[in-house]
């Protein structure tokens, strides 16, 4: 049976942005954590020769392919936590008593399909991401090892939904800490000591994963949270499956069409110049730092509104929208501003070649502000995703890189003959216009939930 536990602290009254920053600075904090390892990882794999870079390039390369896992894992974690959400507002411990096994299910259905193409279709999946020469051979390497911790992260994706759902995010950030930490350390020593190279860095990864998921099992076992893993195959249900499906799959749906974007982006890139590509693989792990923020609000925002929404409260649902946009606005911009003078001390820690550098700070420096207008897409996802209506979340997705940014990409460096800067107009033209559509959407829909003209989705 589902315990009985009281609501976080401000749930449904209360202060907005005290419950925003108890929700969403431990999952802030985790992925500040997972930063860091991406700057140490890059650093680490730099430094096996800071003259070739293929090496960063070729691990660089197969980001949208480790894209296409993540927002497979992320439909699971956004499923889950919208479901648990708005169960929990609602009072349906039927659902709950059902979720983690069923979601178990889908997690490890999904890993298998997964891993089973990958090592056998590696050559082609990196060739067909504009992979050649050493980018193949290092590309290779580091995603056949990479592969068992992708796994890992499908089994613990309802883990990581459910204890969102809750708004137990503590236990997220430990596990994200946890994973990062073990990166850090054993990153260096398979690289180095072991002479593994860029195969000791994904090994590495997958180390560290294994380790995330034997603390977030040990939360479970312990039974610290509201919704219980009973570990029987008859709390496998089709209709809490569908349900989870119901918001994941869009969810997953937007962000491969977004990993489909990056692989065109990748390709333009390359054909005006191979060491622009370094440059913008090192722009993408590093451009983090500035929509972590964003992304950090748009995971609380499920729970927040999704729990006020099963309850009905739309008025406190229009106040959480409202701050929320209004924090991830003002961290945007300082993260940004931040980014912009530190950028020319920043990038040749990670290349000694001048080119790429230069690349990379001038992208830096036409881009990183424009991610104010990428916050409004991205919160907008979470808050459709929250009330159970993913369709408008995947639109969304879709139209800011797909159908936007792509054609304005190809207009600008094709048509107008822009080269690299066309590729860089075209993301801030993908994210200007989204936003704006956005904003329309979200203002129309509160206006018909306040008028009870439009139903949150029941559980």
């Amino acid at each position: 049976m589902v315990k009985t536990k009281k609501p976080v602290p401000d749930m449904f009254e209360g202060s907005v942005l005290r419950l925003l920053a108890r929700l969403a600075s431990p999952i802030f904090f985790g992925m500040l954590f997972q930063l860091l390892y991406n700057i140490t990882d890059t650093i680490w794999v730099s430094r096996i020769d800071l003259a070739d870079p293929s090496y960063v390039g070729g691990t660089g390369i197969i980001f949208p392919f480790l894209f296409l896992a993540i927002a497979l894992s992320q439909g699971i974690v956004v499923g889950t936590s919208s479901l648990v959400a708005r169960a929990i507002g609602e009072r349906n411990t039927e659902v709950l008593d059902k979720t983690a096994e069923s979601g178990l299910a889908i997690g490890v259905i999904v890993a298998v399909v997964m891993a089973i193409p990958t090592y056998i279709f590696a050559t082609q999946i990196l060739r067909l991401l504009g992979a050649e020469g050493d980018y193949l051979v290092h590309g290779l390497e580091y995603l056949r090892f990479i592969v068992p911790a992708g796994v890992l992260l499908f089994v613990t994706s309802t883990f990581f939904g459910i204890l969102q759902g809750e708004g137990m995010m503590r236990y997220v950030m430990i596990a994200m800490i946890i994973g990062t930490a073990g990166n850090i350390i054993l990153d260096p020593i398979f690289i180095f000591p072991l002479k593994l190279g860029v195969r000791g860095a994904a090994l590495a990864t997958t180390v560290a994963q294994g380790l995330s998921m034997a603390f977030i099992l040990s939360v479970f076992i312990r039974r610290k949270t509201q919704v219980e893993v009973h570990w029987r195959l008859v709390n496998v249900d089709w209709r809490t499956i569908k349900k989870i499906l119901a918001v994941g799959l869009p969810q997953s749906a937007g962000m491969i069409l977004m990993a489909l974007s990056f692989i065109f982006f990748n390709r333009v890139v390359v054909s005006i110049d191979p060491l622009a590509l370094t440059a913008f693989a090192l722009c993408g792990r590093l451009d983090q730092a500035v929509l972590m923020p964003i992304f950090a609000i748009g995971a609380a925002l499920i729970t927040m509104i999704g729990q006020n929404a099963g309850r009905g409260n739309f008025e406190r649902v229009r106040e959480i929208w409202r701050k929320s946009l209004l924090t991830a606005t003002g961290l945007v911009v300082l993260t940004a501003a931040l980014m912009f003078l530190l950028a020319p001390r920043i990038y040749p820690f990670f290349s000694d070649i001048d080119r790429v550098v230069r690349y990379a700070v001038l992208q830096t420096r036409i881009i990183e502000f424009t991610f104010v207008f990428a916050a409004i897409g991205i919160l907008s996802r979470s808050f459709f995703q929250a009330i159970g209506y993913p369709f408008p979340a995947l639109i969304i997705t879709t139209s800011r890189l797909l159908l936007l940014a792509v054609p304005a990409m190809l207009l600008y460096v094709y048509i107008f003959d822009l080269r690299i800067y066309g590729v860089w107009l075209g993301i801030i033209t993908g994210n200007l216009l989204a936003a704006g559509m956005s904003a329309l959407w979200i203002s129309r829909t509160l206006k018909l939930l306040q008028e009870g003209k439009l139903k949150t989705a029941k559980t």
